[in-house]
């Protein structure tokens, strides 16, 4: 199983991940299917896309287009804006769904906002827990997820009804979660591959550490090596020595590092919460 070291330079592209994630939740929730493309980079306020500026407190009364800190957001709930003195990091989506990633007010103001101005504006709070607020209603889902430092809020349009999501992918072929496998303390994102079976659980909350069993060694290096890149985690080493492969990597700027070790017969998998 020998392969070279590879390490991928850091790169802000990792504070995306909350979005993505936020848009698959809505995704799983709403059945939108199409791929978001990203928006262009700031504007003057008449250039709203999917309709005229609006208040970024209160949002577009219809649903569409608005504009926040000089940049165009082509989807937002009706009546459901941004907080005041929002700025804005990223913007992506289309008119369908997008996410604007906001790195003002604070976190907490933000939360706040949304629970207040989201059930006066016909949007009942779903789940509330942890940092993540989800509202739907009106024909649209909301969701607020944050972290120490910025905070991700996704529009997305419901499906309509009488239609029906896509069939789930074949369950081998799917990326398990911590939760399908009962393993908590876990990097936010962080997946294991299709068929895994595990023993040998640690789970606390300084960090988890599991053997897995299935599949096979070389399919979990090569999934970890697909997956980590793309879920913006950060690899710090890939190395083959004496017949064990050792990838190494850190999430969130080192709040969490992590261990991918390969034997000839089994996978071992160690992270490690750090603050």
């Amino acid at each position: 199983m020998a392969h070279a070291s590879a390490t991928p330079a850091r790169g802000p592209a990792r504070r995306l991940l909350p979005a993505l994630a936020g848009l698959a939740l809505l995704a799983a929730a709403t059945g939108c299917g199409g791929a978001a493309e990203p928006v262009s980079g700031p504007t003057s306020t008449g250039a709203t896309g999917a309709s005229a500026p609006t208040n970024p407190s209160t949002g577009p009364s219809q649903g569409g287009g608005t504009t926040v800190d000089g940049r165009t957001v082509p989807a937002v709930a009706p009546g459901l804006g941004f907080p005041d003195g929002s700025k804005v990091d990223t913007v992506f989506g289309d008119p369908s769904s997008a996410t604007v990633i906001l790195t003002a007010p604070p976190p907490e103001q933000v939360l706040t906002h949304y629970r207040q101005t989201g059930p006066a504006a016909g949007y009942p709070v779903g789940t509330d827990t942890a940092g993540t607020l989800h509202l739907a209603g009106r024909g649209w889902t909301v969701a607020v997820i944050t972290s120490s430092r910025d905070t991700t809020v996704t529009f997305a349009r419901a499906q309509p009804a009488g239609t029906t999501a896509p069939p789930p992918q074949d369950d081998t072929e799917v990326a398990l979660t911590g939760r399908d496998l009962g393993v908590t303390n876990l990097p936010f994102n962080f997946r294991f591959p299709p068929g895994s079976r595990l023993r040998d659980l640690s789970d606390t909350t300084a960090g988890a550490r599991l053997t897995l069993v299935e599949p096979a060694p070389e399919r979990v290096l090569a999934f970890y090596r697909d997956h980590l890149p793309r879920g913006f985690f950060d690899v710090t080493g890939d190395r083959t020595v004496d017949g064990t492969t050792t990838i190494t990597f850190d999430k969130d700027d080192g709040e969490w590092t992590g261990t991918i070790e390969a034997t000839d017969d089994l996978v071992t998998v160690t992270t490690v919460h750090h603050r």
